[in-house]
């Protein structure tokens, strides 16, 4: 954030837009130059750099290379190098003056320091030096900030976003992930908010503040702090009214268009506990068709919002989780509120048994899509792959019952089918019975045409005994994905003498 003395903006037709930074050449240059100026006086004292920095603002504009350069402040490390307090040195010169008098002259001057510094134990000239080293121009620069070009421009356009939502009376959002962030951010400011559902996606208005006149601007602060979470998403909007000059200006903004002005968001998934964080990792070894995501979108709870721990997708279905954990008896008691609130929702509640809350088994009674999950120490997979077994079984039937497959190609592998359709496997290979073109063999679906060719082929090369590699070169040219599947489907059967394919041999099934 910047002070709002360096806000840049325009203003047309009712709206407001910061001047942000399009990283043209010159706003290139002037990055550079900041930096340098910084990095190349290591060991100046801030007042002395700020001069350079003043010689840059007659090039590249005051509010442009003033803002850069308080970001590239923020980021170095300054420090006093006096070895005395300079509060106590203040003291033992104004005592001096106290006792014989204001200095008229240089060299009373020079007396009236010699004798305070005889007292501290230091040199005239290093208590001249450390008089005001307490104050901020006379910090001394020992660490400069490691900050590329494009990457400070883009931390500017960001920092006057947020000096521009210092004035903000009102703003709406939303976002594609990091919730659990977002509301932790915006509940820690302690700001007002109301969510409605908008088709897939959540909005969340966060409402002006009880007396606008009295709390606009540190409203506008917290609006300002909350906005990097909100850019943290991997998609995000924000709109907001701007209170500037005694008049309000619309502000809009998202990442598909303006995206590329800020810094990039950094994908983490953070877990709160580390039974949250075993659970993920043993979940996901176990190659379920399921996918387990952290932190997905709010469900909305009455006029608040409850955003689960996890939520498992398979195809259209979902079903999300909740892991309460370590509570006091205020969070349970807003827990199990918005609980009851939360409906028509596949809702998992893993619940560490040391609750033995009632009044959650209470909860379950009223509402048929809750399921109550108890854990000690960690929690059972089993009981949550049993929950989700319905739920995936009744997908499966509700997708192979609405797949429709109109096949063009001779060989289609049931994966490939799945992914083209947005199915599960187990809905494709349902859904393959139907076919009258193809005949599902193995994990792929075989034109029948192109099955009678095959078998036509080995019938004319398999006798009693045919080598194995002999059968498998004749049906190459098929590029069939199993051949052994294919083999057996003909009505041949492989004699095995060993684990080396070459010493294996094709003969006529007796059920041929």
């Amino acid at each position: 954030m910047l002070p709002s003395e360096l806000l840049r903006a325009s203003y047309w037709r009712g709206n407001i837009r910061p001047k942000y930074s399009g990283f043209s050449a010159a706003d290139l240059q002037a990055a550079k130059a900041v930096i340098r100026a910084y990095a190349e006086n290591v060991g100046r004292k801030r007042a002395w750099i700020r001069e350079r920095i003043l010689e840059l603002e007659d090039l590249y504009g005051f509010k442009f290379v003033r803002g850069l350069a308080l970001l590239v402040e923020r980021k170095c490390v300054f420090a006093s190098q006096a070895r005395i307090n300079p509060v106590e040195a203040r003291h033992a010169v104004f005592a001096e003056a106290a006792k014989n008098g204001l200095p008229a002259t240089w060299m009373a001057r020079r007396r009236m320091l010699e004798a305070a510094a005889e007292r501290l134990g230091v040199s005239a000239e290093q208590l001249d030096e450390w008089l005001y080293a307490d104050l901020d121009a006379e910090a001394t620069l020992e660490l400069a900030a490691e900050v590329k070009p494009l990457e400070l421009l883009k931390l500017y356009n960001l920092s006057l976003t947020q000096t521009l939502l210092f004035m903000a009376t009102e703003l709406s959002f939303n976002a594609a992930g990091n919730w659990q962030r977002i509301f932790r951010a915006v509940k820690h400011y302690g700001l007002m908010y109301s969510v409605t559902r908008q088709h897939s996606h959540f909005s969340v208005k966060v409402e002006g503040p009880t007396s606008l006149f009295k709390l606009t601007r540190r409203y506008g602060t917290c609006l300002a702090k909350v906005l990097p979470e909100i850019m943290h998403a991997p998609a995000w909007s924000i709109e907001a009214k701007i209170l500037r000059n005694n008049r309000l200006f619309a502000f809009s903004l998202d990442n598909g268009k303006h995206g590329w002005l800020f810094p990039a968001a950094v994908s983490s998934e953070g877990f709160d506990s580390k039974v949250e964080e075993e659970f993920a990792a043993k979940f996901r070894s176990l190659g379920s068709a399921w996918t387990v995501q952290r932190e997905p979108e709010p469900l909305q709870a009455g006029v608040s919002v409850l955003i689960p721990d996890f939520v498992f997708t398979l195809g259209s279905a979902r079903v999300y989780m909740e892991i309460v954990g370590f509570w006091t008896r205020e969070y349970l008691r807003r827990k199990l509120e918005k609980l009851a609130e939360v409906r028509d929702t596949h809702l998992i509640v893993a619940i560490d048994e040391v609750l033995a809350c009632d009044k959650l088994t209470e909860l379950k009674s009223t509402n048929p899509h809750l399921h109550l999950i108890r854990y000690k120490g960690s929690i059972p997979l089993r009981a949550v792959l049993q929950v989700l077994a319905g739920y995936a079984e009744e997908t499966v039937q509700t997708q192979a019952a609405q797949l429709k497959l109109e096949l063009t190609k001779h060989i289609v592998p049931l994966k490939e089918l799945a992914a083209e359709h947005g199915v599960t496997i187990e809905a494709a290979r349902r859904a393959a019975s139907s076919v009258d073109t193809h005949v599902l063999i193995g994990e792929a679906l075989v034109a029948k045409t192109l099955m009678e060719t095959a078998k036509q082929q080995l019938q004319s090369i398999v006798k009693d005994e045919t080598p194995l590699p002999t059968v498998l070169k004749l049906l190459q040219p098929y590029q069939f994905p199993e051949p052994l599947a294919i083999i057996a489907h003909c009505g041949f059967q492989v004699m095995w003498r060993g684990l080396m394919p070459a010493d294996a041999t094709v003969t006529r099934s007796s059920r041929a």
